[in-house]
């Protein structure tokens, strides 16, 4: 690949910020071509360039209002003369006070056009992988294990303990309160229902702001929450012994939490294998 057409690639990306940092959606989109497959970090699929306009023009006015990007491709790989793979990490901050908001790490696909110019064809988002922790020598003898009983090899924690994870609150205005916890606490918001109903989370625990119906009876506050868990079954049967319902199975298209259940009080909450969605922080390892 020429030094012009390797300028002209890492062009692409240059252009991209400087539309961020004018909250051009417009110019931002003209990088992708009209059919590009274009796949968020939360797997939402924007259709084609239209659509990566729009979902922008949204996170310019909201979300990332008032932020910057700073690109950088990390390698590009020709597959011919007009085609190329191109990886590259971003970092989303506020332009205030530097906060690092959020970073990502993308696989795109690049193809030049009949005119010369080249265009991302394909782009796929994605939330950088934590690094393992590194192994640390043993210092003296290990405590000893205590012994494995009928309590211990069948307990939950035996495997994994379940992890509170997940938060949902009815609101009257769910924008509002989510640029509330965006703005005082960090938070990103990484799914929006069509309701207006808005989902965030701090890297750990997602947070549902879910939109309130003016013609049902669900009252405005805490609804419920979830546990991340890693045995359905497990759970469950734990749940029927201690005498609570046999979890339900939620029919939803969110892809969130597979099951609902209720305490003795009868507060609800969700349990999900798969966890709650939501962005993780790049350089923090999850110490629960």
């Amino acid at each position: 690949m020429t030094t012009d057409e390797t300028h002209s690639i890492h062009t692409l990306w240059e252009t991209m910020a400087r539309a961020w940092a004018s909250a051009d959606a417009a110019l931002f989109a003209s990088n992708f071509s009209p059919d590009c497959d274009f796949t968020s970090v939360r797997g939402d699929k924007p259709p084609g360039r239209a659509g990566i306009e729009a979902a922008h023009d949204g996170l310019f006015r909201t979300l990332y209002a008032a932020t910057r990007l700073d690109a950088r491709i990390i390698a590009v790989r020709r597959l011919r003369p007009d085609l190329a793979t191109v990886e590259a990490e971003s970092t989303v901050t506020r332009t205030a006070d530097g906060t690092t908001l959020a970073t990502t790490h993308a696989l795109a696909v690049v193809e030049q056009t009949a005119t010369g110019a080249w265009q991302i064809t394909a782009f796929h988002n994605m939330i950088p992988a934590t690094a393992p922790k590194e192994a640390r020598p043993v210092k003296g003898p290990e405590p000893e294990k205590p012994p494995v009983t009928a309590t211990t090899a069948t307990s939950p924690e035996s495997a994994a303990r379940p992890k509170l994870r997940h938060l949902a609150i009815v609101a009257r205005d769910p924008e509002k309160l989510a640029a509330f916890y965006t703005s005082i606490f960090s938070m990103e918001l990484f799914h929006r229902d069509p309701d207006g109903s808005c989902f965030l989370s701090d890297g750990y625990l997602s947070l549902a702001l879910i939109k309130h119906r003016l013609d049902g009876d669900t009252p405005l506050g805490m609804n419920h929450f979830g546990f991340h868990i890693s045995d359905t079954e497990t759970t469950s049967a734990a749940l029927v012994e201690a005498g609570a319902d046999k979890p339900a199975e939620r029919f939803t298209d969110r892809p969130f939490a597979e099951y609902r259940a209720m305490d003795p009080e009868g507060n609800w909450f969700d349990l999900s294998e798969h966890g709650f969605g939501g962005p993780r922080p790049p350089s923090t390892p999850d110490k629960t």
